[in-house]
């Protein structure tokens, strides 16, 4: 069980989790939105190891990405069926475009245009041909958090989605700009804890590794 903060009227615990393992992170490969690949079976393990740490966690509401691996992972983890998610389509993972599911190689083969933000090991595409841009992409993350607390405000709510668009969802919530919250990577499985108080504002913020060795899989 995951311990959580006690809550005083008016205020929300939001989890964000990013989804297990798929072939498109083993095999280094742009994911985005129109390759739905489900989790390996690697990553089903992974979600059942989250699994038994996060069992005994109270929710009020699961909300996941429409994407096959965060809707999996949320029904893994939680233990809820898939009737019992809300989906919404602003958790999608960023689009990337004609990029995706193509190596960075293949990226630059075919598209010389695109420019990257290198930020340690990983390479962060500036303009993914055909895809979103990194305001755009933190603009529809602050939309998606409006959203959602207009409709679940003083809740404990879980979201299960994606490294790209989890980085500006944990951006807005910790008033960083597009380019800021690409410092902190996001790992397989990793949760993360934020509490706002009543007027939505975080009052603070924990990261758990519910699967270490996920490590083994970092971003590109």
């Amino acid at each position: 069980m995951i311990e959580v903060p006690p809550l005083a009227p008016g205020e929300t615990l939001l989890f964000t989790l990013r989804h297990g393992v798929t072939e498109l992170n083993r095999d280094k490969r742009v994911s985005g939105q129109t390759l739905d690949v489900p989790l390996l079976p690697e990553g089903i393990r992974q979600a059942e190891e989250a699994r038994e740490c996060f069992a005994g966690t109270s929710l009020d509401v699961v909300v996941a990405s429409p994407l096959a691996r965060a809707i999996q992972t949320a029904e893994i983890v939680t233990g809820l069926p898939r009737e019992a998610i809300e989906i919404d389509p602003l958790a999608a993972e960023r689009s990337f475009g004609r990029m995706e599911g193509l190596t960075r190689a293949q990226v630059e083969s075919r598209f010389p245009e695109v420019r990257y933000l290198q930020i340690g090991t990983v390479g962060y595409s500036l303009n993914p041909p055909g895809g979103e841009p990194f305001p755009v992409l933190h603009d529809r993350a602050r939309a998606f958090l409006r959203l959602l607390l207009e409709r679940h405000r003083a809740r404990r709510i879980l979201i299960s989605s994606h490294q790209t668009f989890l980085q500006q969802l944990h951006g807005v919530l910790r008033g960083l700009d597009p380019f800021e919250a690409l410092q902190h990577d996001i790992l397989n499985l990793e949760l993360n804890l934020f509490h706002l108080n009543a007027q939505g504002h975080l009052t603070s913020h924990r990261r758990d590794l519910l699967v270490p060795q996920a490590s083994q899989y970092p971003s590109f």
